[in-house]
């Protein structure tokens, strides 16, 4: 007896708590369903938001975002432990001899081109050349480096990690 008396305080309790939650309605707040989210404003002469990370692409004709389209060049000093540069990041030309470079702190993009497959893409002042990874040279010094390349897509250290 005493067990069911216990059940049924235990059951109620239960019921009456459930009924206090569903009953309670949040009719004090008010949703705006309707506001837009603004990632950026400020947008540069061909209308990228370049306050989200957007660029014009001379490449592609249209606004893109380096880091997530690109191949990460990291700064030879950032690399060194030196500083904390930002990367910079390229694009290539799809079945083409043209790459297009995005460096850090610059509003406009670079094209790079080279003469044959397999040469370096360059420009008067730049130098892209693979090997094993991405080396980008500015009159002659190495300023910035890539992860190494495996069958065309580049991969970060041997180590893997979950």
């Amino acid at each position: 007896m005493k067990k069911l008396l216990l059940l049924s305080v235990i059951g109620i309790s239960l019921f009456s708590c459930d009924q206090i939650l569903k009953d309670r309605k949040d009719d004090d707040v008010e949703v705006d369903t309707n506001k837009n989210v603004v990632l950026g404003t400020t947008k540069d002469a061909n209308g990228c938001v370049t306050s989200a990370g957007y660029r014009w692409s001379l490449l592609r004709k249209e606004c893109i975002r380096g880091v997530e389209e690109g191949y990460r060049l990291n700064s030879i000093d950032e690399l060194q432990g030196e500083s904390t540069n930002k990367s910079a990041f390229v694009i290539f030309e799809e079945d083409g001899d043209r790459a297009e470079l995005f460096l850090p702190d610059e509003t406009k993009s670079i094209l790079l081109t080279r003469e044959k497959k397999g040469a370096p893409y360059k420009d008067k002042h730049w130098i892209l050349q693979q090997s094993k990874s991405y080396s980008l040279k500015k009159n002659g010094v190495l300023m910035y480096a890539g992860a190494e390349i495996e069958e065309g897509q580049i991969t970060g250290d041997e180590d893997e990690q979950s």
